[in-house]
């Protein structure tokens, strides 16, 4: 088995920990072994491993320098981060690979961006910003690959570079960014990246995607994947000629076909995209799983908790991905109340309400008619109950559900369904999915035991003129636009105080880019099926209560 050396010191005991996790997620297959960088055992490891990763202030001997410096020669890899530039600059091996002298800036925001087009840079967001001390080198360097750059008084300067010594090479990232930088993108995918290409890894061969289905949500995926590096657009599927025609449109060397076994016995595509009804996304995952191909699901993922372990298990079999489209866990409302949770800011979440819907006519398309859809509680339960189960994670105890069905006669999904799930730990969650409600309530309602948060939704209106200069006035939906966010705290005073959220900007493509990283990069999914398969295995027990009065259902979610 492989070895990774990890170096760093006793007392950055936090930062050490968030090191191993990146390791063993960047490199499952190598025992890691931590040392300290202080000591002169480890020195004698060197011959054992294909990886050093140094994370330290503390200066090289003679002998470890030494050693060092012939391990990389013979083809070993080193990844130098935070203080170990300046701590191992003096010794042979800093005069050796050329680490620069230099000093270390002020504590600011800088905003960093990729240097270029490099298998540890690509896909990484264009510039985002990082709360550290830079290191400013002398002088320019030499003989090095820059592969995250940031400006400093209108002089580019390196943060991470890599350079090639003998038969190995060595990265070298000088941010000391805090430790919970470590794990926040796209700093970590960095680092994630570094270690890997160090051992070996390169990014393959773009990954060619079909879609089966081309219709409503069709043109969204294949604009993403055209403007994602390492994704291909290959092929469409779709019966209707109509659409097939408006994808060659759009995308003029894209193939169209109208049959799925052609998608499947297509020798250039490595991954399928089920965009079809829900009723038949079991089947045709499952058939695209059994010609190798790995899998996107539309959401819902599938219709029952037995096909989607099934699908779960046919891909892991055959060392497959798969994954569901669940695309607004990236919606700025939901980022928002993710950060503000996993602050503390409102306690212990030990309730959630969550509402969607109006007074209104249902459309009279597939997501209207219970056979297909599965329902009202898989329709936009889809999203509420991904982002609500993603906030809590702890297992479920039971599930119990009702509908009404009282006006709208034309289409079989119930007008109104109410869904209650109670999780082990007493933590409980109301979703609401209305089309007879004439009054709204929040959006969100969340509370903690310091605190709650409410999410109200925003009534906006979008106004043009028409030629002669009158208003129109086109009055949006409320799902369409995020809620205005409020989050209450109480202080030691017994007071109650309000803090209106400013909602974070939706990043760019930022599915698709995980589907990329994680088949290209290896980085984990952002979308774990199993998550999935957790919302599907509550929705069918809510479709089950509420189809028996309101029976209680005791569920398993498969929650850890």
């Amino acid at each position: 088995m492989a070895s990774t050396l990890l170096l760093t010191d006793e007392t950055a005991y936090e930062r050490a920990k968030r090191l191993q996790r990146l390791l063993s997620l960047a490199l499952p297959e190598h025992e890691l072994v931590v040392a300290a960088a202080d000591s002169a055992a480890w020195r004698r490891r060197l011959t054992d491993v294909a990886l050093v990763v140094a994370d330290t202030d503390a200066p090289l001997s003679e002998s470890q320098a030494a050693a060092l410096l012939d391990f990389i020669r013979a083809g070993g890899g080193l990844l130098a981060i935070g203080a170990t530039v300046e701590a191992w600059r003096a010794s042979a091996l800093g005069a050796a690979v050329g680490l620069p002298a230099g000093r270390r800036g002020p504590a600011t925001e800088l905003l960093v961006r990729p240097a270029g087009d490099h298998d540890i840079t690509r896909r990484l967001d264009e510039s985002f910003p990082v709360y550290a001390r830079p290191f400013l080198p002398n002088e320019a360097q030499a003989d090095v690959t820059p592969l995250l750059l940031t400006s400093w008084r209108y002089t580019t300067v390196p943060l991470v570079w890599l350079r090639r010594e003998g038969a190995g090479m060595l990265i070298v990232s000088t941010l000391d960014a805090e430790d919970a930088m470590l794990e926040a993108a796209p700093l970590w995918q960095a680092l994630f990246r570094s270690a890997r290409y160090l051992t070996g890894w390169r990014e393959p061969a773009a990954i060619r995607i079909a879609m089966i289905g081309y219709g409503a949500i069709g043109y969204e995926h294949a604009s993403a994947i055209s403007e994602t590096p390492g994704l291909d657009l290959a092929l469409a599927c779709d019966r209707n000629t109509a659409r097939l025609d408006a994808a060659r449109e759009r995308f003029p060397s894209l193939r169209v076909v109208g049959e799925v076994e052609e998608v499947f016995a297509a020798d250039d595509v490595d991954a399928v995209i089920i965009g079809t009804p829900p009723n038949t996304h079991a089947a045709l995952a499952r058939q695209a799983l059994l010609a190798n191909k790995s899998v996107i699901v539309e959401k819902p993922f599938c219709l029952t908790a037995a096909e989607a372990d099934a699908l779960i298990a046919l891909a892991e079999e055959r060392d497959l991905t798969l994954t569901c489209y669940q695309n607004r866990r990236w919606d700025p409302d939901f980022l928002a109340i993710q950060r503000i949770v996993a602050e503390g800011r409102i306690g212990q979440v030990f309730h959630v309400e969550l509402f969607i819907g109006g007074y209104g006519h249902p459309c009279d398309y597939w997501h209207s008619h219970e056979p297909v859809s599965g329902g009202v509680f898989y329709d936009w339960g889809s999203h509420y109950l991904d982002w609500a189960l993603t906030l809590l994670p702890e297992p479920v105890a039971d599930v119990r559900a009702s509908g009404h069905k009282l006006v709208w006669r034309d289409v079989t999904n119930a007008d109104q369904a109410n869904l209650h799930v109670r999780f082990r730990g007493g933590c409980e969650l109301t979703f609401i999915h209305s089309d007879v409600a004439a009054a709204l309530k929040p959006k969100w309602y969340i509370l903690g035991t310091r605190g709650a948060i409410v999410g109200d939704w925003r009534h906006t209106a979008v106004t043009s003129r028409k030629w002669n200069g009158d208003l129109v006035e086109e009055r949006l939906a409320p799902a369409e636009a995020p809620p205005i966010l409020t989050v209450y705290t109480r202080s030691a005073d017994g007071l109650i105080h309000e803090e209106r959220v400013t909602l974070p900007p939706a990043p760019p493509r930022p599915f698709h880019r995980n589907f990329a990283d994680h088949l290209l990069a290896g980085e984990p999914l952002a979308i774990d099926p199993r998550a999935s398969r957790r919302n599907i295995a509550v929705m069918e027990a809510a479709a089950h209560s509420a189809a028996h009065a309101s029976i209680v259902v005791p569920l398993d979610d498969g929650a850890a």
